[in-house]
């Protein structure tokens, strides 16, 4: 089941046309590192996030990204398998 947490003003539905109080568009930007898969984020920018005046090396980052390849949806077929193990790895 979504989860749903708000900050400030957002439209009253998601992927819709948002303005600000000067009648421009908000820039919308889902984020995510699953493609359409996990928790995302949809952020509404005042200006694109292309925009940048500045940007400097703040050391490195390791992100876990999802293996490439074709988005598909998957079927499990559970009901043959014995249950077993702790709460996480016998899910």
């Amino acid at each position: 089941m979504p989860f749903y947490h708000r900050l400030g003003e957002l439209p009253h539905k998601r992927h819709t046309q948002f303005r600000r109080p000067d009648g421009a568009l908000y820039a919308e930007q889902v984020m995510g590192t699953r493609g359409f898969e996990g928790i995302q984020s949809i952020v509404y920018h005042r200006r694109p996030p292309t925009a940048i005046l500045k940007a400097e090396d703040r050391g490195p980052v390791q992100i876990e990204l999802e293996e490439p390849g074709a988005l598909r949806h998957r079927h499990f077929r559970t009901a043959q398998l014995a249950p077993g193990g702790d709460p996480i790895s016998g899910r």
